[in-house]
């Protein structure tokens, strides 16, 4: 008879899955950390970049304008939303919305917050003026219905508080009327955003009404953000401003990137070695557990070969069952780390002091099909050993070739 007898193919995968737990059982679990931690440092990446993209663009700002001595300071509002109060020594934005190349000038007033209701922690609050912000005033033309009046704030997506409800800082009762969207920049989702003059107010009021006294000095800014006119250079922009205004900082989306970058470079230099140890590690176990069952694999082709199958039924056998471990290890432990990560999201952001959300579907996806394809050409290279073995053995040399 030429054609080998009808098994059924996966059902004797699935046989010798259940079969052989004291070799699987160790296998999946180290198919499922190495899934885990390739795909935790994929996720963090991608999260990190897409947060921050996402939050700079919402803001948009080419460029931050600080005081020279605040630069880790306007950096940490931004990425990891750390309240603090601070100003130029002047006023700064005038001479900087006179240089060549800015568009617009936005300034803006940093207000660390007391403890507060909404919060278990001080916030940030951000006064801008609306004269001149192209940030909020670009979010309210796009909802028509809300208006940023008297005593009106609007939240980031973290802060407590649905509109229409009240807050008090330093005292100062204010109205919400809006919520943002979760951007993953924490300097965004955990704000405050009022008016100038309102936290003027706020201030002349915090030594009769509040714990402790708030002091704006008149005229004075926290920070100044520009947007460049077309076809100019940022950097070019910058490097003026930095010269007819000295004492001041430039922060752009780029150096926020490599200030992140160097954040969480350990750690991800931590997660892709752990990749590639736990892996070459796991490609030498699972020789030392080949050569273990090699007498068992043995016994194994005997009967089968008795039974008519073909050298290249054996081989896809061998295979698919290599196949099939790292997709169930991969699966597992993806789905633990994905887990983790959503649920712990806000606490990585912070002790990483980094922006970070949730990745959007196709970035998951693409991570999710990296680190799976990963396990599969680690399984088959696992595989190698325990195959020469197979080949090179009088059992598999009594079958027959064939289809």
């Amino acid at each position: 008879m030429d054609r080998p007898p009808r098994f059924n193919f996966y059902r004797l995968v699935g046989r010798n899955l259940r079969n052989r737990p004291g070799r699987n059982i160790p296998t999946v679990i180290a198919f499922a950390v190495i899934g885990a931690t390739l795909f935790s440092a994929l996720y963090l990446a991608s999260g990190m970049e897409q947060s921050l993209y996402r939050g700079t663009k919402w803001m948009g700002a080419d460029l931050m304008i600080v005081p020279g001595e605040y630069t880790a300071a306007g950096e940490n509002i931004l990425l990891t939303g750390s309240p603090t109060t601070f100003f130029f020594d002047d006023s700064g934005f005038e001479r900087i919305s006179q240089v060549p190349g800015v568009e617009k000038a936005s300034p803006e007033v940093y207000i660390a917050t007391l403890l507060a209701s909404c919060c278990a922690a001080p916030v940030q609050i951000i006064a801008i003026d609306p004269d001149h912000d192209f940030t909020i005033s670009a979010w309210l033309r796009d909802k028509p219905g809300i208006r940023l009046g008297k005593d009106d704030i609007i939240i980031g997506s973290k802060i407590d508080g649905d509109t229409g409800s009240d807050l008090m800082f330093y005292g100062h009762e204010f109205h919400i009327v809006g919520k943002l969207e979760p951007t993953g920049l924490r300097g965004v989702d955990m704000a405050v955003f009022t008016r100038i003059e309102d936290a003027y107010v706020m201030a002349d009021e915090s030594g009769e009404k509040a714990v402790k006294n708030l002091t704006i000095p008149r005229g004075m800014v926290s920070t100044v953000l520009v947007k460049v006119a077309p076809g100019a250079s940022p950097a070019a922009v910058g490097d003026e401003i930095r010269r007819q205004v000295p004492g001041t900082k430039v922060i752009t989306p780029t150096g926020l990137l490599h200030t992140v970058s160097g954040h969480i470079e350990g750690v991800m230099g931590v997660l892709y070695g752990s990749t590639l140890a736990i892996a070459a590690a796991f490609i030498l176990l699972f020789g030392v557990i080949s050569a273990m069952v090699a007498h068992e694999l043995r016994k194994e082709i005997t009967i089968l070969g008795a039974l008519g199958v073909t050298k290249a039924f054996v081989l896809r056998l061998v295979f698919a069952e290599s196949f099939s471990l790292s997709i169930i290890g991969g699966l597992l432990g993806i789905g633990a780390a994905t887990v983790i990560l959503i649920a712990f999201q806000d606490f990585i952001a912070s002790r990483l002091k980094i922006p970070f959300g949730i990745p959007s579907a196709g970035t998951l996806m693409v991570s999710f099909g990296i680190a799976l394809l990963a396990l599969i050409l680690i399984g088959l290279a696992a595989s190698v050993y325990p195959t020469v073995r197979l080949v090179r053995s009088e059992a598999f040399r009594a079958i027959r070739s064939g289809r």
